[in-house]
């Protein structure tokens, strides 16, 4: 009896709704037959029917014609470039068991597919879900790869689509491209939703800063808005503006579906449109600055997730996690590769290790060592070895002794150091190379541990004034570093006998801290060579070593350092650093000692607050 009353109430409604275009229809039909007659119209009906064939061969002839002179040329010019995972063809091998080294981020992760998962009961609730998240960070840092595991674990439907290829060959086309992505989202959500539910899909734009730059351009004025397709004004942000348009409008709580407009359109279906689909879209980008405010605001991309390089724990993790999947040495050190990786990001440790299977493999063994893992990692920062084999005995002594001086004085000055290596043998662009790191990971710098730097700079140019009696071009890069490093300290972080604070820029240093800088470079000097004079045994001793192996790795080093302290008690006491005075600049105004002709250099880009020291050290 209910359902009989609900079924004329929906049919008097349809025809109240529909009465106009009832009326409408009659006084056609009524007019058509007062014109023609039953007789003519049905008689129409019956010729019109009799052309049939020939108008649907010359129908789909001018409409394949049409296609592909102009559709077909479209679609494919136009069509970005996606892939689509669905729970019922699972093609993402991959789990939360998959991503190591950042757990706070798998945390996070874990959270947000529980809510994908059961959207109506977080709805129900009353939790609002969430629109969308940003992961952003470095290079190599595995955003791409969080997405991946976080849609494998939520088994929901995924796309991914690369968002550089949501350009159209015509104006306007990247609009339908973004049109169509957030249909098709739709489409799949409801089809794989559970019963009662209305459904997710994830949508993953990789390089977002592609499409997402913000409108007003890098400085603030009109330039993105003069490089749209086919050079038309303002064409680029099309894209982003129907995006930001899909992800968060009044456009969600109205009907998407044709035979649902038309059900309403006829008033076949009332009332309000049940909950959307939720499209979940994950945006990856190197740069968060550049995006657009409106689509980084709360609504639209809810969530931001800095992924960056893991730190000692998370790359031991990734290392063991790797290491499992390769054969290797049961013995081999681990903490001394993590040590050696500190900034590196996954990718750089699975790529390393897998080249130091490759080194191995080409060498016969079975297995991987500490010791392919060194050179996989030379070849991959400095490059392959390349050794000069007729380089004279002159030049090959000058290089070693060039190395000793940096490696006495990163021994004997840092003592939170350690030296990866020393070498002789050309590698990339360097003749030699010492490679000091740190044992912890540093996120800060200090003072002392700044000068000490530049005293690790200057050790080359001291062995050589020293023990050598000469000066070669070999010390330059190191000298740079030196200057860059001096300059950043006195003018850029304080450290020295001013406050005044410098930004690095393009115009250079003033003349006020050049001179700073040069007193600090000639007192850190002074001091570089009183720990040569002191350690000279140990620079022959390291030297000699170079000499004849070519290279040394750590554990060989600090060998050959206790052997020479051993044999030289006198001498092996700890070196203790005279400190630096700088004179104020007040005093530098009075005495006139700034020249006048002192011209501004620039300062490298790379010395900035909370860097750490360059390395490697190339020796030429």
């Amino acid at each position: 009896m209910a359902s009989m009353q609900s079924a004329l109430g929906t049919t008097a409604y349809v025809l109240d709704h529909n009465k106009k275009r009832l009326l409408i229809l009659f006084i056609v039909v009524g007019g058509a037959i007062g014109l023609y007659g039953i007789r003519g119209i049905f008689q129409g009906i019956l010729d019109m029917i009799g052309q049939a064939p020939q108008l649907l061969v010359l129908l789909l002839f001018y409409s394949f014609m049409m296609i592909v002179q102009f559709g077909a040329l479209m679609w494919f010019m136009s069509r970005p470039r996606t892939y689509t995972v669905t729970p019922d063809k699972p093609q993402i091998g991959l789990s939360f068991e998959n991503y190591r080294g950042q757990p706070d981020l798998l945390d996070h992760a874990k959270s947000l597919v529980r809510i994908l998962k059961g959207v109506k009961t977080f709805q129900d609730r009353g939790g609002e879900m969430p629109q969308g998240m940003l992961l952003a960070g470095p290079p190599g840092t595995g955003k791409t790869f969080l997405a991946g595991v976080m849609a494998a674990e939520a088994n929901l439907p995924f796309i991914y689509v690369d968002a550089s290829s949501i350009t159209g060959m015509f104006m306007g086309m990247d609009v339908f491209m973004v049109i169509s992505l957030f249909r098709k989202a739709r489409g799949l959500a409801r089809k794989f939703a559970a019963p009662g539910q209305p459904g997710c899909c994830i949508l993953f734009l990789d390089e977002l800063d592609s499409i997402g730059l913000s409108r007003g351009g890098m400085g603030g004025g009109q330039q993105q808005a003069m490089m749209g397709p086919m050079g038309m004004m303002g064409g680029r942000s099309l894209a982003l503006n129907t995006m930001l348009n899909q992800m968060d409008s009044l456009g969600k709580h109205v009907e998407d579906r044709m035979k649902y407009k038309v059900a309403r359109w006829l008033g076949l279906i009332r009332g309000p449109v049940p909950p959307k689909p939720v499209v979940f879209v994950i945006g990856a980008t190197n740069r968060p600055d550049v995006l657009d405010p409106a689509l980084v605001r709360a609504g639209r991309l809810d969530r931001k997730l800095m992924v960056y390089e893991p730190d000692g724990e998370g790359r031991k993790d990734i290392l063991q996690h790797y290491l499992r999947l390769k054969a290797h040495d049961p013995e081999i050190p681990v903490d001394l590769m993590v040590a050696d990786s500190i900034g590196w990001t996954p990718i750089d440790l699975k790529t390393v290790i897998n080249e130091a299977l490759i080194v191995a493999h080409d060498a016969g063994r079975e297995y991987l060592t500490y010791k392919d893992w060194l050179t996989a990692r030379d070849a991959r920062l400095l490059g392959i070895k390349q050794p000069i084999l007729s380089m004279s005995t002159h030049d090959r002594r000058t290089i070693a002794y060039h190395e000793a001086g940096h490696a006495i004085a990163s021994h004997y000055l840092n003592k939170d150091d350690r030296i990866q290596k020393a070498s002789i043998i050309r590698m990339g662009d360097a003749y030699g190379v010492v490679m000091p790191t740190p044992k912890l990971e540093r996120h800060q710098l200090h003072a002392e541990e700044i000068e000490n730097d530049i005293m690790v700079s200057l050790g080359s140019r001291a062995v050589e004034e020293i023990i050598l009696k000469t000066k070669t071009a070999n010390a330059s890069s190191d000298l740079r570093n030196a200057t860059n490093r001096a300059i950043a300290y006195v003018g850029t972080w304080g450290m020295g006998s001013t406050l005044l604070a410098f930004p690095p820029n393009a115009m250079g240093a003033p003349p006020q801290v050049l001179s700073l800088a040069d007193k600090l470079l000639e007192g850190l000097y002074e001091e570089t060579k009183r720990l040569i004079h002191e350690k000279e045994y140990a620079v022959h001793a390291i030297a000699g070593q170079l000499l004849q192996r070519g290279e040394l790795i750590g554990p060989e080093l600090d060998e050959i350092f206790e052997a020479a302290d051993l044999s030289n008690p006198e001498m092996a006491k700890e070196f203790v650093r005279r400190p630096v005075n700088l004179p104020k600049m007040s005093d530098l105004m009075k005495k006139e000692e700034l020249p006048p002709d002192v011209v501004a250099v620039p300062v490298a880009a790379s010395d900035l607050p909370g860097q750490p020291p360059p390395t490697p050290i190339p020796g030429g």
